[in-house]
This record gives C-alpha cells, sequence and structure tokens, in this order.
C-alpha cells in the first residue's frame, strides 16, 4: 500500500525499508535505545512495516504485530526530529487505521509521551489494565 501527500509517501513495501536508518531511529527512542541491529531485522521481517519516504530518504517508520483477527499492536512509531512538526505521526497512525486487515480490531500500543497524538483516534489509557513481562532468562518448559 501507498499513501503520498505533501512530498511525503507511505509505503508498506518491507524491501524498501533501511535497517540502518531503522537502527537510527530506535538508538534516539526511549524504548530501544540499544536494541541490536540483528533484533530490529527479525521484528522488521516478523511485522507489517510502515516507512514514511521523503523522496527516497527512510524519515518515519512503525510497525503492526496482529493476529489479524481480534488484535493489533503499533510499535517503534518514529518520525526524524528533522521532520517533525509536519503532521506525519498523524498521518502515519491514520493510514495504519486505514489498513484494510486493521480495520474493525482492538488496537494496542504502549507509550510514555504520545498519549495526545493516540487519543486523536481514539485510543484510551487503559493502565490498570496493561501488563508486561520482560524475560531475564529463557523459560522453562
Amino acid at each position: 500500500m501507498k499513501w503520498s501527500f505533501e512530498g511525503y509517501t507511505i509505503e508498506t513495501d518491507k524491501t524498501l525499508i533501511a535497517v540502518d536508518r531503522v537502527k537510527e531511529f530506535l538508538a534516539d527512542s526511549y524504548w530501544a535505545k540499544d536494541r541490536a541491529k540483528e533484533l530490529i531485522e527479525k521484528t522488521i521481517m516478523n511485522s507489517f512495516c510502515y516507512g514514511v519516504y521523503h523522496d527516497t530518504n527512510l524519515v518515519g517508520f512503525a510497525r503492526v504485530v496482529s493476529d489479524y483477527a481480534t488484535m493489533f499492536w503499533i510499535g517503534d512509531v518514529y518520525i526524524d526530529r528533522n521532520h517533525r512538526g509536519k503532521g506525519l505521526g498523524k498521518k502515519l497512525i491514520k493510514c495504519i487505521l486505514e489498513t484494510q486487515e486493521f480495520k474493525n480490531l482492538r488496537g494496542i500500543l504502549a507509550t510514555t509521551d504520545a498519549h495526545g497524538l493516540y487519543e486523536q483516534f481514539g485510543f484510551e489509557k487503559v493502565e490498570s489494565k496493561f501488563m508486561s513481562r520482560t524475560p531475564l532468562q529463557p523459560a522453562d518448559c
């Protein structure tokens, strides 16, 4: 899928995504600053991805994980600092929510600083329901 607007495009073609550029984005984030390139490659391979491009340069990224039946999770949303303030984050979330595969599914995400962005699209804080598990070592089966 491809959306175009004001000199930018958003595309879901994973072959266009520059992993090194995504690594730069995530190194600037609070949630994945130490994520290894190999792990980033694996997350891209196993996710529905969105690249935001100015000409052919990757200036934004997001990925979605889903069961394609009941829910989807939005993660790793990032817009290059030099391209912020142009509505790209809003357009990116709108494109995700317009994607046929995710319509009518429950959307989930986690953020510490972008509540205002996501609330514009109907997301609500449900912190009392949110749980997380960070693996410390491989679990015994």
